[in-house]
């Protein structure tokens, strides 16, 4: 469903991705883990393209953009249609309600009836424990709340992909658990997920496979037994240990 190939991205001469490969099937979650600065979410934002790799392929359903080649405005349209990002800060239209901010989408993008975009926005509110909010302003909201509108609206648009990218990094201790339980009820229901996260032990619980990034690279690969338990490279090992005494 998803597969990166030789992906290469540099900015200003320097090089963030130094050649990733992998590949998501349907139905999956693929979480991305790695120090700061290892080009986790430089990855992440060029599943969407919002960052422009200079070399690769990257295909999503049926898309396929060759890096290569100039990339057209249809082509990056096309990948955006399969694909919705939940970012690290909310980034809601702060004069919009809850409910305009998940129907933006929807309605002026893909063109869907606003009745048939607001009821599939209450449903999907109701799911992330949002329906007494509706009619709020992203200002009247807690971080947390904020943070599962944002979930609410990508997944409003019912993409193939869903791609996060430390969707709790901005929140405060005791809001982060409303967040991940969300996460974890789409992994339930079969969405097809990468996320970028510093949580390990919710990455243990919902990852498929687990991938470690350092320094542009994919360090280690392998499912969350193998990866956070029985890791390989002793570069992961050092992470782990730091991340794990923090906690």
């Amino acid at each position: 469903m998803l597969a990166a190939s030789n992906i290469h991205k540099s900015f200003g001469g320097h090089p963030i991705l130094k050649g990733i490969d992998f590949t998501l099937d349907e139905g999956k979650v693929l979480v991305i883990i790695g120090p700061s600065g290892s080009g986790k979410t430089t990855l992440l934002r060029s599943l969407n393209l919002l960052e422009i790799p200079e070399k690769g392929t990257l295909q999503i359903g049926d898309r396929t953009v060759d890096f290569e080649q100039p990339v057209s405005q249809s082509a990056i349209r096309g990948i955006r249609q399969k694909s919705a990002m939940v970012f690290q800060s909310y980034n809601l239209f702060p004069h919009r309600t809850v409910l305009e901010n998940v129907i933006e989408g929807p309605v002026f993008v893909q063109k869907v009836p606003k009745e048939k975009a607001a009821a599939d926005a209450r449903q999907i509110l109701g799911k992330v424990g949002l329906s007494a909010h509706l009619d709020k302003y992203p200002h009247q909201l807690s971080g947390g709340q904020q943070q599962r509108v944002g979930i609410a609206r990508a997944v409003a648009l019912r993409p193939k992909l869903l791609l996060f990218d430390e969707p709790t990094s901005a929140l405060d201790p005791e809001l982060v658990a409303d967040v991940l339980k969300v996460m974890k009820d789409l992994a339930q229901e079969g969405w097809t997920m990468v996320i970028v996260t510093h949580e390990l032990k919710f990455a243990s619980e919902v990852a498929d496979e687990v991938l470690f990034m350092d320094d542009g690279v994919i360090l280690e690969r392998g499912g969350p037994e193998s990866i956070f338990r029985h890791p390989r490279h002793e570069r992961v090992r050092q992470f782990l240990s730091r991340i794990l005494k923090q906690v």
